[in-house]
C-alpha cells in the first residue's frame, strides 16, 4: 500500500513550497513562499544587520536593526517581518 501511496505523495503541491525569484542589491535569489526577506537574504547569501531574528521563533521585528528600503514602500519597512513577495 505504500508503494501505491507513493506517487500521489509525490504530486501533491504544497503552496508553501511555491518557489519564485526576488532581487536584492542586485542579486538574483529563489525563495519559496512563506519567508521574509531577511530569511531570503540569509539563504542568498547576503547579510542584513539582526539582533532579535532567531529562526526558532516568531519574527517580532523589535530591534529595528534590520530595516530595508523596499521598492514600492514609502517607509522602510524591517526585514525580519516583511513578507518575501
Amino acid at each position: 500500500m505504500f508503494a501505491d501511496m507513493r506517487p500521489l505523495i509525490w504530486s501533491m503541491k504544497d503552496p508553501y513550497l511555491e518557489k519564485f525569484k526576488l532581487t536584492i542589491d542586485d542579486k538574483e535569489l529563489e525563495t519559496v513562499k512563506g519567508k521574509t526577506v531577511l530569511e531570503a537574504a540569509l539563504e542568498g547569501g547576503i547579510y542584513i544587520p539582526h539582533l532579535c531574528h532567531h529562526p526558532d521563533l516568531k519574527p517580532v521585528g523589535t530591534c529595528g536593526l534590520c530595516v530595508v528600503d523596499v521598492v514600492g514602500m514609502n517607509e522602510p519597512p524591517e526585514a525580519c517581518t516583511t513578507p518575501a513577495v
